[in-house]
């Protein structure tokens, strides 16, 4: 995914180059570049997500169980607008958790690559968020894989 790799690679790469050239930190341009990236990144995520029916008003116990049930039992919801709206929501959730990880390594890669001690509390940030975001896509992946079956 080319947003991910703007996560992983770009932004260690710029915020590197930032700190190795001081006198870009004195001028307004390299929190220019970091927005321009996190623009970049948005745009290239909207531009590659495939097309998706918008989310419906569905109670978010419903969801939920349809999300968790269908990594159990292996069956969607009957009621169409559920199944939808829990496809959807599958979706976003799955994508989530890819940008959480190519965030984790963009963090390990600039801390490597500045080698700032107080960037450790970043990175753990990070991955800690990375990490609820896998455990929420956990059942989200699950439905997909049983919504693809059920055709």
């Amino acid at each position: 995914m080319p947003a991910a790799a703007v996560l992983a690679i770009a932004m260690p790469g710029a915020l590197w180059w930032s700190s190795a050239t001081p006198a870009v930190l004195d001028t307004p341009w390299w929190v220019a570049l970091l927005i321009g990236l996190v623009v970049l990144f948005h745009v290239l995520a909207r531009l590659v997500r495939a097309p998706r029916p918008g989310l419906q008003q569905v109670p978010a116990e419903r969801l939920r169980s349809a999300l968790v049930s269908a990594s159990g039992d292996g069956v969607v919801p009957p009621d169409p607008q559920v199944r939808t709206t829990a496809g959807v929501t599958a979706c976003q959730r799955v994508e989530a958790a890819v940008y959480a990880v190519a965030a984790t390594v963009g963090m390990v890669l600039a801390w490597l690559l500045v080698a700032e001690p107080s960037w450790v509390w970043w990175v753990l940030v990070i991955a800690g968020l990375a990490v609820i975001s896998l455990v929420r896509a956990r059942h989200s992946w699950a439905y997909l894989r049983v919504l693809e079956r059920a055709g």
